[in-house]
């Protein structure tokens, strides 16, 4: 292989590398959390506020939206990254975008309104019994 050719691999390879950083969404498990199996996207609920039901927090999802993104579109991004989770449920904690109040005790500094777009959902599995 040349050096050329190398050159050419290796910022092909950065390049795919910042692509894939730059996602607008994601999520991320939380430490020893147990794994569960994928859910099916439509049976995610979104909620603006934590369930009266016994459940597990899974992780965290996440999404900067674009300033002209329909509603719908960015529900279906969140319940998809929450479906991979195995998710039965995404508690909206913070909302920047559509600017709704979110009840968000025990993320962040309290309840309350926020300015810039972004949104953070917490991932919860209901516990069967």
């Amino acid at each position: 292989m040349t050096r050329k050719t190398f050159g050419a691999l290796v910022m092909a390879a950065l390049i795919a590398g910042s692509v894939s950083c730059s996602r607008p969404y994601g999520y991320r498990f939380y430490p020893d959390v147990p794994r569960f199996a994928p859910t099916h996207p439509s049976q995610v609920e979104l909620l603006r506020r934590e369930p009266r039901r016994d459940h597990l927090r899974l992780g965290e999802v996440w999404m900067r939206p674009e300033p002209r993104m329909r509603r719908a579109y960015v529900e279906d991004v969140l319940r998809e990254e929450a479906a991979r989770m195995g998710a039965d449920a995404l508690v909206i904690a913070v909302d920047r975008f559509f600017r709704e109040p979110v009840w968000d005790r025990g993320y962040g500094r309290g309840r309350g309104y926020y300015r810039e777009r972004q949104i953070i959902g917490i991932a919860i599995r209901y516990r069967r019994r």
